[in-house]
């Protein structure tokens, strides 16, 4: 019986901060890390997301939630965006990875 594979599920910022903590201060460790791929694939949905996000608020005439492509800008730091979801009340943290990474960018990248 074929299985058809849905999208993965969004993971949360507690699921994700403490394997993104765990990695950076892994060093060359991380590359061995069972939690290398999971943070990795996340991360890589998330800013295609984010990016997809960006293009269709500028091609329907609308200011994006951010701006980080204007000179100068667009430079990502991973310690930097750890740092941030570090900020997250633990409360808050059941949120969505995207939805803490499109507010690091409002912050980091305002219009």
């Amino acid at each position: 019986m074929l299985s058809i594979a849905g999208p993965a599920a969004a993971m949360p910022v507690s699921e994700f901060l403490p394997k993104a903590d765990k990695l950076m201060n892994a060093g060359m460790g991380a590359m061995f890390s069972k939690d290398r791929k999971p943070v990795m694939a996340e991360m890589k949905k998330v800013t295609n997301g984010y990016r997809a996000d960006i293009q269709a608020a500028r091609a329907a005439g609308k200011t994006p939630s951010s701006c980080p492509t204007a000179k100068g800008r667009g430079k990502l730091n991973g310690k930097e965006f750890v740092a941030h979801l570090k900020t997250i009340p633990v409360a808050q943290r059941d949120m969505e990875v995207k939805t803490a990474f499109h507010a690091f960018m409002k912050k980091k990248y305002p219009c």
